[in-house]
């Protein structure tokens, strides 16, 4: 028998007031927006590999060029913790638009890469920012449920999206760079409507409204995260094992379409049903739960179980082409069972990595931004190095080689994660976020 409560609860979301459910409807209104626009940007790789022409080593483009904005989040992080967060999210959001604005007057691959990185660089500036809204706006035993519900539908709309991008490129084959001048143009006005909306939010700052704007040094910045590195040793271990797993997911992340598109010879809409659509239709029915899930778990927990299902996507990938060999069927089934491992935990590793895991390790209050800068400098050293190692491996390899590599680093992540949950499953104080943050009332 159908249970209709638990049928209307999946499709209206979590229960809020106040200021929190003010925030949920504008932040949902900005989620429309913007994975329509994503979608649209996730395809841009196969649009330079089978529109362009590209040569493979540069699929590593843009994850490496969007990783030197992570290394500005060291000082910026410091600035967004006595700053309003607000102009922090705006005003790289629009420049987001305009890379991706900028890339319909582009006919030649490389440039196009490297505004789609540059594009990226601005996203990743903004993610501390966003984390402390996030934080300040929602009550801290619903923010896995809130931000997994967001991203709930947010992946629904994303495999829509994608999915519609890539059969008009498949079917404009005649006009492949007409089609991909005005793909780019939606995709940069979805997201200027995107961040317009989302500043529209009344964000609860740690500080007065009207408060002064203090100089921040950048000396004084790195010696604060070089401080809060060098005094919490618990934050230390999250940052080796978060490194392991993000340098290993950046090795093979950027190679995924070179192994569908030229090992299994797939067209646009088959590359873009593997790489984009189908992950995300498992996300849209998954994700929900995990986000309910992380509330009440403990992030090292949630974090073991979600590098385990990121790693084995690789891995089983990687197979594909070798089992093809010997099983035509392979080459569907094994893609399709990899791609399965990675919807099931993509909406739960972008819930913790980019929002609220960081509220396990951080302190309530304005050090949230300083955490989170030292983690997003961390991601980028990983975005900048993995995909370079990729790009080394896939020169004098393969693709599946690459995955492969990839792979086997992030279930490594995966291991530690464990013994790190393992660890502290005995301590009452770290179970849960809430019992972390509750800690310090």
């Amino acid at each position: 028998m159908i249970d209709l409560r638990a049928l209307r609860k999946f499709f209206t979301g979590p229960d809020l007031e106040g200021r929190a459910k003010h925030t949920y409807r504008r932040h949902f209104a900005h989620i429309v927006f913007l994975a329509m626009g994503e979608a649209i940007l996730a395809n841009a790789p196969i649009m330079a590999l089978k529109g362009m022409e590209s040569p493979d080593w540069q699929m590593a483009l843009e994850k490496s060029i969007s990783s030197i904005g992570m290394f500005l989040l060291i000082y910026l992080g410091s600035v967004m913790a006595v700053r309003r967060k607000m102009p922090f999210l705006f005003f790289p959001g629009i420049a987001y638009a305009l890379c991706a604005l900028a890339m319909a007057f582009i006919d030649d691959p490389l440039p196009f890469l490297i505004l789609l990185g540059l594009g990226t660089l601005f996203d990743n500036i903004l993610r501390p920012a966003l984390t402390a809204i996030v934080r300040l706006n929602y009550p801290v035993e619903t923010r896995g449920a809130v931000v997994g519900e967001l991203r709930k539908w947010s992946s629904i709309l994303f495999l829509g999206t994608g999915l519609l991008s890539a059969a008009l490129l498949d079917f404009a084959t005649e006009s492949q760079r007409v089609m991909i001048r005005g793909q780019m143009v939606a995709a940069g006005l979805l997201l200027i409507m995107g961040f317009a909306v989302f500043r529209t939010i009344r964000v609860r700052e740690d500080a007065p409204e009207r408060e002064a704007r203090p100089r921040v040094r950048f000396a004084d910045s790195l010696k604060a995260s070089v401080h809060i590195v060098k005094t919490d040793r618990r934050f230390r271990r999250y940052l080796a094992i978060g490194f392991f797993y993000c340098f290993g997911g950046m090795t093979f992340a950027s190679f995924i379409p070179v192994l569908l598109t030229k090992d299994l010879r797939l067209s646009y809409v088959e590359t873009t049903l593997l790489t984009h659509v189908f992950p995300a239709m498992v996300t849209f029915f998954t994700t929900g739960y995990i986000g309910q899930w992380i509330d009440r778990v403990s992030t090292w927990k949630a974090w073991f179980w979600i590098r385990l299902g990121w790693g084995l996507d690789a891995v089983v990938l990687a197979a594909a082409p070798f089992a093809a060999a010997l099983f035509p069927l392979a080459a569907l089934v094994l893609p399709f069972a990899a791609r399965l491992f990675r919807g099931v935990v993509q909406g739960g590793s972008y819930i913790l990595w980019w929002e609220v895991a960081v509220n396990h390790f951080a302190p309530p209050g304005e050090d949230t931004t300083r955490y989170m800068g030292i983690i997003m400098f961390l991601n980028g050293l990983g975005r900048l190095g993995g995909p370079l190692f990729g790009a080394f491996l896939v020169t004098r390899f393969n693709a599946a080689v690459v995955l492969l590599a990839g792979g086997g680093i992030v279930l490594f992540s995966s291991f530690l994660s464990y013994l790190e949950h393992r660890r502290e499953r005995d301590v009452a104080r770290l179970r849960t976020m809430e019992t972390y943050e509750n800690s310090f009332e």
